[in-house]
């Protein structure tokens, strides 16, 4: 019943949603022991749960990335909510957030809201009063120091490792492969793209991987040393050459640049460069406080190699002031007719891309403090995880319904391609819309340059990045390779590309279906006996 100051002292008969978190902290608080301890909370004390929202393998110290506890407040807030209670196991399952008032204050929007929180593993009462608030504030405390501690922990966990020659990335680069080695050094195979270790004493190694690739670092270092090629040639003759970075995309001079300065190449294990704690912003760490191993791994190229290219890098790099950068930059607005990023790199005379980037956050803070907007609003973060999202459901969607006809499917390492019975290569790409300042909304579609798919699929996103509108389905030839497109948003105003254009992706699944040949004097061939899984049975 209610008291005077409006606190709540009996939970009986009332409505309730349960939330459940887990990031790796121990088995104790896997989401299914916390249900049972809220269900046994919730029988003593007279509440229905209604309603669940889990975030498994989340992290607390945040409240980005927890669509779980999004949905909560959004759905608590909402005019008519369904239920009165919202059920925590304790306060750390709330969050681990730094600041204390960050915690509070979601707390506080559902109490505005009408909705209780109620910590159901907690000592501490739920009736709202100055000892409870007292402890919950300590508690709050402690779960956000906890997260500072386990933090700092890790961190000197992998420095140590680094120092002993192990290596703490995912992707080694260009021409190296990762190895799982168990405690006593023993090889257990490789670790491909996106697999990590599974026992804690386990360890992962460096070695020189694909022979191709190794080949191609030396060859490289060939050109920029002995041959004198710049970076930026050596990246257009990589990619007149159809061959693909470590991702599955064209070169830039910046990736020729990493793997130039990466002394990785040379069998040095350098860890800590940057570092980012508890989701803060990435930073540049001195050197003085970077992990070193040399000769932690087999060397690419020898060390003269790579120091004659550590000169010839150095002699050739101009440390310009952030007032110089933006100086070039001003002038390259005025005389180009097209601005963008990779204009940017193609000009000689400019500083890259990624340097304004790194100087200034972004490309866009560039534009603004030279006083230049571009002619279309670039998306933000938002729109490329969205545009993301939006890829991986159509690839899994399609992969499953391929798989599920009998087809084999292969999936590139950057996640954009698939392989169908090893034959035919479908690429996908999301288009979100670009609102230009003269021009209606606009989707931009490119065949890719530096991969031949024979099928490009392009989803067309919405205004709100979230339902594709369509599907076309442009087949090897159909477009200029290299050469932007514009489709508009009224219908019919994309000839020649409507043929193109499908409500869904399940037109794939016609176009991957095997058909049975004849001969050329109109006999079936020996193959067509052979029944495709999904084609339906002839006999009589």
């Amino acid at each position: 019943m209610p008291q005077a100051d409006g606190t709540l002292t009996s939970l009986a008969g009332r409505l309730a949603a349960q939330y459940v978190r887990m990031s790796t902290d121990y088995q104790q608080y896997s989401t299914e022991n916390q249900k049972l301890a809220i269900a046994e909370f919730a029988a003593i004390q007279g509440v229905s749960i209604v309603a669940t929202y889990e975030d498994a393998g989340k992290s607390g110290v945040t409240l980005k990335g927890r669509p779980g506890l999004l949905q909560l407040l959004q759905d608590a807030q909402a005019p008519t909510h369904a239920f009165s209670l919202v059920l925590v196991y304790d306060v750390s399952r709330w969050g681990r957030f730094q600041d204390t008032d960050e915690s509070a204050h979601y707390e506080y929007l559902c109490r505005q809201a009408g909705v209780q929180v109620v910590y159901c593993a907690e000592t501490f009462s739920y009736d709202g009063g100055a000892v409870a608030t007292l402890m919950k504030t300590l508690k709050r405390a402690m779960a956000g120091e906890y997260s500072r501690e386990l933090s700092r922990k890790v961190f000197t966990g992998q420095y140590r490792l680094a120092e002993r020659g192990f290596w703490q990335g995912a992707a080694p680069g260009y021409g190296l492969q990762r190895v799982l080695v168990d405690s006593d050094g023993n090889v257990k195979g490789p670790l491909h793209h996106r697999e990590h270790k599974s026992i804690q004493t386990d360890r992962v190694i460096v070695t020189p991987g694909d022979e191709r690739e190794v080949a191609l670092v030396r060859r490289i270092y060939d050109w920029y040393v002995c041959q004198g090629v710049g970076c930026r040639r050596i990246a257009d003759r990589l990619n007149a050459f159809g061959i693909c970075n470590a991702h599955g995309r064209p070169w830039n001079p910046q990736h020729v640049t990493d793997i130039l300065s990466s002394e990785k190449y040379v069998g040095t294990n350098v860890y800590a460069r940057t570092s980012r704690k508890l989701n803060g912003n990435w930073h540049r760490n001195p050197p003085s406080e970077w992990a070193r191993s040399e000769g932690a791994f087999p060397p690419l190229v020898d060390h003269a190699t790579f120091d004659a290219a550590e000169r010839i890098r150095t002699n050739r790099t101009q440390n310009l002031s952030d007032d110089e950068i933006l100086k070039r930059l001003s002038d390259f607005v005025r005389s180009s007719d097209v601005v963008s990023a990779k204009e940017i790199d193609r000009a000689r005379a400019m500083p890259a891309g990624k340097t304004y980037s790194v100087r200034f956050g972004c490309i866009k803070n560039a534009y603004a403090l030279v006083g230049y907007e571009p002619g279309y609003h670039i998306g933000g973060p938002e729109v490329f995880r969205a545009s993301r999202a939006a890829q991986q459901e159509c690839i899994g969607k399609t992969t499953a319904a391929l798989t599920a006809l009998g087809h084999r499917v292969d999936i590139s390492a950057d996640e954009t391609t698939i392989r169908v019975d090893d034959e035919l290569v479908i690429r996908f790409a999301v288009r979100p819309i670009l609102h230009y300042d003269r021009r209606g909304p606009r989707w931009r579609v490119r065949w890719p340059t530096y991969s031949s798919p024979d099928f490009l699929v392009v989803l067309r996103l919405d205004s709100a990045f979230e339902t594709p509108i369509d599907f076309y389905i442009f087949p090897r030839g159909s477009l200029v390779p290299g050469y932007d497109f514009s489709l508009s948003i009224r219908g019919g105003s994309s000839e020649p590309f409507e043929m193109f254009r499908f409500p869904d992706e399940r037109i794939l699944l016609e176009l991957t279906a095997r058909t049975r040949m004849e001969a050329f004097d109109g006999s079936q061939s020996p193959d067509s006996n052979r029944r495709h899984p999904d084609s339906p049975d002839s006999s009589a």
